[in-house]
């Protein structure tokens, strides 16, 4: 399991509205603070003695998960990165994006993203996950469903 950490930097969850609703370990104060949605996205970042938790408001619970092997980080790898997310318009659908090396073989950057778009325009992941890897210094590219129970 702690080989499969190294490998993401977080692990994302899909949540339906009713859920977070029934949910008692979310208080409601902290509940109300958040825009009433259909879904919630849970993104769970572990550091060494702690979890950080974030949650996200998702319109519809076609989300995914993009999460990219790099060579290094670079200021062209970032923006060749982000020249893909604007070619099939998933910039416009971000909901989340990190980046981070464990050490200085092992960087890693991702993003969630509201994958509509690819849908609606009949856009497939392979596509996606090809463009990704033609951008330099990026080594292996995965898309992951983050799906609700």
């Amino acid at each position: 399991m702690e080989n499969d950490e190294k490998k993401q930097i977080s692990y994302g969850k899909l949540m339906q509205k009713k859920d977070f609703d029934d949910n008692a370990f979310i208080p409601n104060n902290v509940r109300d603070k958040l825009k009433s949605s259909p879904y919630y996205l849970f993104i769970f970042i572990p550091a060494e003695d702690l979890i950080k938790l974030s949650i996200f408001p998702c319109q519809n619970n076609d989300v995914k998960k993009i999460l990219i092997r790099l060579k290094e980080f670079s200021p062209d790898l970032v923006k060749g990165i982000s020249d893909v997310l604007k070619k099939f318009n998933l910039d416009v659908g971000t909901i989340h994006t990190t980046g981070l090396c464990f050490e200085a073989i092992n960087c890693f950057y991702e993003t969630y993203v509201d994958a509509t778009t690819l849908r609606e325009e009949n856009i497939s992941i392979e596509k996606v996950r090809d463009e990704f890897l033609n951008v330099q210094r990026v080594k292996e590219v995965k898309i992951l469903e983050i799906t609700a129970e």
